[in-house]
């Protein structure tokens, strides 16, 4: 889930795992390696108009402080979660597939979910589903209701659609890969991945036949580290990057006064986090 994450504070906070890494199933995370500078600099206009991790793990403390009282009165305890004064931002670094080297010589094309978030952010996630773990039936049920309250609460004057942002960011992203640039760049990148003996088209169409369910076998490995070496080759990743951007900055400047009323939800909703804070 990339977008909309007012929506998901308010309504995951009970069900937690949606965002953030942290594995469903209770199984051990996969241990994941940090971003690369280039992974890093993966970074868009349209998430200046988003919620950072680092802003929804306020908000989480921020839930935490507001539910801590209400399941008091209800009879039950609420264990507050330690949460970090900061943390970094993962979640580009698969934008525009397997970039890293070090990603691919692992994982091939069968990226983890924890490559998406810091550890940070996966401890606070993992401390969450374990508390969920822990509560009776009933508490579990009150917990929801004091949740809900505290939603209502922070979202307070910060209530805005997501779904036309959402929209926009899938449309700018396909509209680059068909951009003449980012095409040309993606020929290059197929003679480069030929000449190394894979026959690929686009890196996403290489992505799409070797993603999925078990662990990534010796050939997929090869092909994916080759991906890289021609994504760097080619400008591949820069050109497209650049295209997006650019795509991105024209929607913003088309529509001004919706952006506009993005960032000012979002900062109403972070100003009610602050004021929930203990301390702030």
């Amino acid at each position: 889930m990339r977008r909309g994450y007012i929506s998901f504070v308010i309504l995951g906070l009970v069900a937690v795992g949606c965002s953030g890494g942290a594995r469903a199933d209770g199984g051990p995370e996969a241990d994941v390696p940090a971003p690369t500078i280039e992974a890093r600099g993966i970074v868009f206009p349209f998430d200046s108009y988003d919620l950072s991790d680092n802003d929804i793990i306020k908000t989480y403390a921020a839930t935490d402080a507001l539910v801590r009282p209400c399941m008091r009165e209800k009879g039950h305890e609420w264990r507050r979660i330690k949460s970090p004064k900061s943390v970094p931002s993962w979640r580009n670094r698969l934008h525009f597939g397997v970039v890293e080297p070090n990603v691919a010589s692992r994982f091939g094309y069968h990226t983890p979910a924890e490559l998406l978030s810091s550890p940070e952010y996966r401890s606070v996630v993992k401390q969450m589903r374990e508390r969920l773990a822990s509560l009776s039936k009933d508490a579990a049920s009150q917990a929801a209701d004091c949740q809900k309250e505290a939603g209502r609460r922070l979202t307070r004057g910060a209530k805005t659609s997501f779904a036309k942002f959402n929209d926009l960011k899938s449309s700018t992203f396909d509209a680059a890969k068909r951009d003449h640039r980012v095409k040309t760049a993606t020929a290059r990148w197929s003679a480069c991945m030929k000449a190394a003996g894979f026959d690929y088209a686009t890196p996403w169409g290489a992505a799409r036949k070797w993603a999925g369910e078990g662990d990534p076998t010796k050939r997929e490995i090869a092909i994916a580290a080759s991906d890289v070496r021609c994504k760097k080759k080619t400008d591949l990743v820069a050109i497209w990057l650049s295209t997006e951007k650019m795509l991105e900055e024209i929607e913003i400047n088309r529509d001004k006064s919706y952006f506009d009323d993005l960032k000012s939800s979002n900062r109403r909703y972070l100003h009610n986090v602050r004021l929930a804070l203990p301390g702030e």
